[in-house]
């Protein structure tokens, strides 16, 4: 009863599940029967139903009668007496069941084995539901609502909604932070169905168990670890899962006889599971694991050789199983995008002829069939070799699938393959060009939209989401929004994905037009990228040719620019090394830019000289109460030092200032501060204060060694009248001073890059409130 699957809220998923189930129930062995049927039980009829409660107990005490110490039976039994007001009955059921687990009988020993094993097959069903990704975006709906009663509230209840959703603004933080928590012990936690069914097999390590049904049981042990990421398995020294699950796959093909038809299918998903595993697991640059255990089992070493022959063993098997049929339909596809040599379409028409067939005999179990399939079409769709009619038409057959795919499952790289089909057959026939100029169908693009919207309103966003909504709308010509989202993909990219990001980042900045305000927003971007990757080296790859000779004009008059604008030791280095990238790849010559010069920039350097008391004295500081004005002229005032004002604004404030997704709100922030004197500095910021809102302060190690000392008695003089108006943001690891009590204040984490695009999201959840 203790199922995640009795939570969730989508029904068409549970639909499909239970058809899954009755499947298994069908073709597998008897020993799974019992901890389906309690399955079934779950999704049938949830706790929350009372009236179907009386049917659970019955349907129960009947499965009692053909094993009295089945355990997991029994435990259910249990919790629906207590929840039908029976704690009688309930009392004797666990009273029996804390026996059967205190003996020492073989026996019993033997239930309690199946009891681990069968909730590790009910975990199998339990992976990657997204219930945590599926709680945040509750979580956000909460907010929106709270939101909507706060509007409308007075007096006390405002206050209390006004707590409640601070709360449920910061449970949401915190569980994007745990959901973002994952090592490899967070993937082989107790409850995963990796460590039920070990935890299985030790306790039938000593035992009678017959030893088909426990090598039945180690396909679905095999199944789970072939379900888990490819790390090192912290008990077998360098062995990772994925062999680990080779291996024990291997064993249920030499254990399980031939002669016997209930273990076919067990035999031939076996191959199948191998066959997908050493494809998919290693790619051209990577040899194949040794399996030391099996160098000399010739048939296994065969198998390394031409892993695609798994497949024939799996057919002779069992031929035509939808299991063997996709996982040998998914294999070829891998075969034809990641495989050595040349590219063999006949993998590509036969991968289309087994998912076709393994979806034919059951469309709403083969969900994973129609996802690879679109991918099998949209690569048959690169390929030259077909008229452009054809090519036309796969992508029409891909983009079917896909929404067919996300529309039982809402998975986020479909959705961006989605999308990029969608934006193919809006530029088609000039499906390999970028802007608008090459679109002859923008539905396609809005289209692509509308799926990627209702994923990250779903799901969250991430690095192909955001990636995805930059490319799309740079085809439709909205260049801001473009590099809104671009630069939010390079936030939490990697390395190795942030470089194709870089590009169309660059792109989208330099498509908005040539003047000081587009390439003040490009410095500070190509800054801030050679400061998280610690190098100028990016640059070398930012210009390919297919772009242009605009693109190479406007990076030409960028430059020109930067010989005029103050510029930082790394700025120099920047403006250098793209100028000797012009130069090499022969767009302009050496003379044509003379002798750089560059003025340097003395932001660093910047002292203000003049004692705090002597300057307050001679501004006028009067800070508004939150009752004095009750119609702001802002949304927001960002108090930051002059050093981190650049990204501030071009990564902040500009996010801010858009909407990014259906549904979102922008905001209006105050034009800045005037940091040329200790004057204009206090007077823009108590302006500032006054006419916003809400007042963040950006916490850094230069405002503090240089504007806090100003800053420091305006900043206490608005915790005093307008605390509520107050939130702080931790651009970098400082000693928070004394005066900021920021554990009692709205509080958001930009230390780490990678959730900052988050970090903006629910600060963007925080200026709502009181809208």
């Amino acid at each position: 009863m203790k199922l995640n699957m009795m939570h969730r809220s989508n029904q068409a998923w549970i639909e499909n599940r239970k058809i899954a189930l009755h499947n298994a129930k069908e073709k597998e062995h008897q020993i799974v029967h019992d901890v389906v049927d309690l399955m079934i039980i779950v999704l049938d009829s949830p706790l929350q139903k009372r009236r179907n409660k009386a049917y659970n107990i019955e349907k129960l005490e009947r499965k009692m009668r053909h094993n009295q110490n089945h355990l997991n039976t029994l435990a259910d039994l249990a919790v629906l007496y207590r929840n039908s007001n029976l704690p009688d009955q309930a009392a004797i059921i666990e009273e029996q069941i804390d026996t059967i687990l205190k003996r020492s009988d073989p026996n019993d020993i033997i239930e309690k084995a199946i009891c681990v094993l069968e909730q590790g097959y009910a975990a199998l069903f339990e992976e990657y539901t997204e219930n945590g990704l599926e709680a945040q975006q509750r979580l956000l709906e909460s907010v929106r609502l709270i939101n909507v009663e706060q509007r409308t509230a007075v007096g006390q209840k405002k206050d209390v909604l006004n707590r409640a959703l601070n709360y449920t603004m910061e449970a949401r933080r915190l569980l994007f932070q745990a959901l973002n928590y994952k090592t490899n012990v967070s993937f082989f936690d107790k409850n995963s169905s990796v460590e039920l069914l070990k935890k299985g097999f030790q306790y039938l390590s000593n035992t009678s168990y017959p030893k088909e049904k426990y090598y039945i049981w180690n396909f679905y042990y095999a199944m789970a670890c072939s379900r888990m990421p490819d790390i090192e398995v912290a008990t077998s020294g360098n062995t990772s899962i994925s062999e680990k699950a080779v291996n024990l796959f291997w064993s249920v093909i030499k254990n399980l006889s031939k002669d016997n038809e209930c273990f076919t299918i067990y035999r031939a998903r076996s191959y199948a599971y191998i066959g997908h595993i050493l494809i998919s697991t290693n790619k051209p640059s990577i040899a194949y694991p040794k399996y030391s255990s099996l160098n000399n089992d010739k048939q296994f070493q065969s198998l390394l050789t031409t892993p695609l022959s798994s497949f024939e063993y799996a057919t002779n098997e069992l031929a035509d199983d939808e299991v063997v049929l996709s996982r040998e339909g998914i294999s070829l596809w891998l075969m034809f995008k990641f495989g050595p040599g040349v590219k063999n379409i006949k993998h590509l028409e036969k991968a289309e002829r087994k998912l076709s067939f393994s979806i034919s005999q059951n469309p709403l179990m083969r969900r994973i069939d129609f996802s690879t399939r679109m991918k099998v079409y949209l690569e048959m769709f690169s390929l030259k070799q077909f008229s452009l009619d054809k090519r036309e038409d796969l992508l029409k057959k891909a983009l079917e699938d896909g929404e067919t795919s996300i529309k039982h499952n809402l998975n986020a790289k479909d959705v961006c393959t989605v999308a990029e089909i969608c934006q193919r057959l809006a530029k088609f026939p000039k499906f390999y060009l970028y802007g608008p100029e090459a679109v002859s169908n923008n539905e396609y693009l809005h289209a692509a939209l509308d799926y990627l919207n209702q994923c990250v309103n779903a799901k969250g966003q991430n690095y192909f989401t955001s990636f995805t909504f930059g490319v799309i709308y740079f085809d439709l010509g909205e260049f801001r929004t473009a590099s809104k989202w671009h630069k939010r993909a390079f936030m939490i990219s990697n390395r190795k994905k942030g470089n194709g990001n870089i590009k169309q980042l660059l792109f989208s900045i330099l498509k908005m037009g040539e003047g000081s305000h587009v390439y003040d927003e490009l410095i500070h971007v190509l800054t801030c990228i050679a400061r998280k990757w610690k190098d100028v080296e990016f640059l070398r790859d930012v210009v390919p040719k297919v772009h242009g000779e605009d693109y190479v004009r406007s990076l030409s008059k960028f430059l020109i620019f930067l010989q005029t604008y103050p510029l930082t030791a790394q700025q120099v280095e920047i403006a250098e090394c793209l100028k000797a990238m012009l130069i090499k790849k022969d767009f302009f010559t050496a003379d044509q830019f003379g002798v750089s010069q560059y003025k340097t920039s003395t932001t660093h350097d910047f002292e203000y000289d003049m004692k705090p008391e002597s300057v307050l004295q001679r501004v006028q500081m009067e800070i508004n109460s939150a009752g004095v004005q009750q119609s702001w002229r802002y949304d927001y005032f960002v108090i930051m030092s002059k050093v981190n004002s650049g990204w501030i604004q071009c990564f902040l404030q500009h996010q801010l200032s858009i909407q990014m997704i259906d549904g979102d709100r922008t905001f209006t922030g105050f034009p800045g501060i005037d940091y040329e004197s200790c004057s204009s500095l206090l007077e823009t910021t108590i302006d500032g204060i006054n006419k916003s809102r809400k007042s963040i302060l950006v916490l850094s190690k230069d405002l503090l060694t240089r504007e806090w000392c100003l800053l420091k008695t305006i900043f206490t003089e608005t915790l005093k009248k307008r605390s509520d108006s107050i939130c702080i943001i931790l651009l970098e690891n400082c000693d928070v001073p004394s005066e900021i009590d920021y554990k009692h204040l709205l509080y958001f984490d930009f230390t780490d890059e990678m959730t900052i695009p988050f970090e903006i999201q629910h600060l963007k959840l925080a200026l709502l409130n009181d809208c």
